[in-house]
């Protein structure tokens, strides 16, 4: 994983959204406070959608790096000496 597929994961996210909410305002027979309330709408959805597209890709990319253990370095919990 890179830094790459993160950036073009989180923007193709992002323009998704944000196209969908441009087709959503032009279509929709609302008023114009009704397309203000939808672009607002839009545009929030979209930053949550590029926010969870960036979490499952940087956990993805933890995981390639680091395994599936959760825990840290240490093979038991004793062996940190911590305790």
């Amino acid at each position: 994983m890179s830094f790459a597929v993160l950036a073009l994961g989180v923007a193709g996210a992002g323009v998704l959204g944000l196209a969908l909410t441009a087709i959503a305002v032009a279509v929709l027979p609302v008023p114009p406070v009704g397309k203000a309330v939808v672009a607002l709408v839009g545009l929030l959805l979209s930053v949550a959608a590029m926010g969870l597209v960036s979490n499952r890709i940087t956990d993805r990319a933890i995981r390639a790096e680091y395994g599936e253990e959760p825990g840290g370095q240490a093979e038991r919990p004793g062996d940190d000496g911590l305790g």
